[in-house]
């Protein structure tokens, strides 16, 4: 293998790539895809890198591996009994994020500095966008667009990515403040808790389960392991303070109770009062039971729920005229959206990732590995619970920052061992 160090500017400019696209993250979707291209392109100088990243994921992590190659063979592949369209092209495209894996690894093993730079540029990002959300929410700056408003006030990130964003930002603060100085310990458990605060002021009710989740994986496996009265309080205290915050913050209270009431209609046979997902997931269901073999392809769900909803649904479920573009899209649900796609055998794919991803992480070493391990685990579980309401690796905010967070918590740098 060609020594890297006789590269320097290929390493120093691939990770300046990496850090302004995280510090900008939270802000603008172009300017994240800017600097991640210019970093692709950057590493094409010193394929080493990739090599070496590749040859850690196939060798250490192949089952996770396997499932990303699933993944995006069934893109590509799916392509062929669909249409071929700019979806499909798109949809395949998308598929080059997978590659900041290898990527990612091999700059971190070159330079183990980067891990805790690339935390501090991050955490910059997140905090000065939350800044942002927070001047929103005071109705001192308008933000349109992404569902993001003065009452759900989540600034450029929007409602539906926000929690699953900031719930794993949330966890890796208070990870990282197991092995810092007693002020920037203090500091990380302020950003942790300003992040929760504001999840849970917005109305992204997937970011509620997936910040719940990653907070009590940091109770259990970080702050009190083996401790189980420990345990048992500290949760009892998160559940009691959430619970104290959503019956105190009434837009919250509201949401939650327009989801049960959502939830009950559907029960009770009163379709028009039903929540806008459950029927969004009834038209998937009948897609793929019109293609239960192969799905209708990468790209043919949107031609799919029009046919569906033309058909008869649209009226069966009670669907207005102004929901029923929302249809067209995705059907807000991860594994749905594989088996309407692409049949059993691609639900069967995305399974055998998320079961590994997070399989991967709870298997690490969590006492001198911790924070890989919490890295691996509150993505992967992350991306199982936000995708049973939102396609959480077909959405660019969330699949994005999924995989390098990933990545990051595969990640090794020279003095360590592989585990």
């Amino acid at each position: 293998m060609q020594n890297v160090n006789n590269q320097p500017l290929t390493i120093k400019a691939a990770s300046f790539s990496l850090l302004a696209a995280l510090l900008v993250y939270p802000f603008t979707i172009a300017g994240t895809n800017l600097f991640l291209a210019l970093l692709l392109i950057t590493s094409l100088f010193s394929l080493d890198l990739m090599k070496y990243g590749w040859s850690i994921c196939w060798h250490h992590y192949k089952p996770i591996t396997i499932g990303i190659l699933l993944i995006i063979g069934f893109n590509f592949i799916g392509s062929l009994w669909g249409p071929i369209n700019d979806l499909a092209f798109h949809k395949m495209g998308k598929q080059i994020n997978w590659l900041l894996i290898p990527i990612i690894i091999g700059l971190v093993y070159f330079k183990p500095s980067l891990r805790k730079h690339a935390f501090i540029w991050l955490s910059m990002g997140m905090f000065l966008h939350l800044i942002v959300c927070t001047l929103q929410y005071q109705g001192l700056l308008s933000i349109q667009g992404l569902g993001s408003h003065k009452d759900d006030a989540t600034g450029f990130v929007g409602h539906l990515s926000f929690g699953f964003i900031y719930g794993i930002w949330a966890g890796a603060l208070l990870v990282a403040a197991q092995s810092m100085t007693t002020i920037w310990r203090y500091i990380c458990y302020a950003l942790a808790l300003y992040a929760v605060v504001t999840i849970f002021m917005a109305q992204g009710r997937s970011g509620y389960i997936t910040t719940f989740a990653c907070l009590t994986l940091v109770v259990f496996k970080v702050l009190y392991p083996g401790k189980w009265k420990h345990k048992l309080i500290a949760l009892g205290v998160v559940i009691t303070a959430l619970s104290l915050f959503i019956a105190t913050h009434p837009s919250t209270q509201n949401k939650l109770k327009d989801t049960v009431a959502g939830v009950h209609a559907v029960i009770d046979g009163n379709w028009h009062s039903a929540d806008l997902r459950l029927k969004i997931w009834v038209v998937s269901w009948e897609i793929w039971k019109e293609n239960p073999w192969f799905g209708v392809g990468t790209s043919g769900y949107p031609d799919a729920a029009r046919k569906a909803l033309a058909q008869g649904l649209k009226g069966d479920l009670e669907i207005r005229s102004d929901e029923e573009f929302v249809f067209y899209g995705h059907p807000h649900h991860e594994f749905l959206f594989a088996l309407s796609r692409w049949g059993p055998l691609g639900l069967l794919a995305l399974t055998f990732l998320c079961f590994h991803w997070i399989r991967t992480g709870w298997r690490k070493d969590w006492e001198h590995d911790t924070m890989n391990a919490y890295l691996v685990t509150a993505s992967g579980i992350s991306v199982v619970l936000h995708g049973l309401t939102e396609p959480s690796l077909n959405t660019r905010l969330e699949t994005v920052f999924a995989i390098i967070v990933l990545a990051f918590g595969l990640s090794q740098n020279k003095a360590q061992k592989q585990t």
